[in-house]
């Protein structure tokens, strides 16, 4: 989207008209252009709604796991898909309690096999993010 006032305040009015909520939104400026990236309780549904009001949108599958708020805690996550020869393409991370628990959201080429190979290492997926 273009970089501009408002085009924010766009996306989120038009999310909140529809009822959808908003979980995660990471933004990255590329000069004229920004990309905004979102995690909502509907995602299809936030896609639809968007594209209509003819914002460029795609729809990527992601691996959204729960870790450790502590030293290390992604290194693990990256280690054990490294072992598998499993690329990270994208990643963000968020608190979701302070010196307990964080959310760490992976685009994989895989997602699948990548949900099933840190379940078996232990790690709690987070389905209904």
């Amino acid at each position: 989207m273009e970089n501009k006032p408002g085009k924010i305040n766009r996306i989120t009015g038009i999310l909140q008209k529809e009822e959808i909520n908003l979980k995660a939104m990471t933004i990255a400026d590329s000069g004229t252009f920004g990309i905004v990236k979102i995690m909502t309780d509907n995602n299809k549904k936030a896609f639809n709604v968007l594209k209509k009001d003819n914002f460029l949108v795609s729809y990527q599958d992601v691996v959204v796991v729960e870790i450790q708020d502590r030293v290390g805690a992604f290194h693990y996550v990256a280690k054990i898909l490294e072992d598998e020869k499993i690329n990270i393409e994208d990643a963000y991370g968020f608190i979701i309690e302070a010196d307990k628990k964080a959310v760490l959201i992976l685009k994989v080429a895989e997602p699948k096999k990548v949900e099933t190979l840190l379940k078996k290492q232990g790690y709690k997926l987070i389905e209904d993010f």
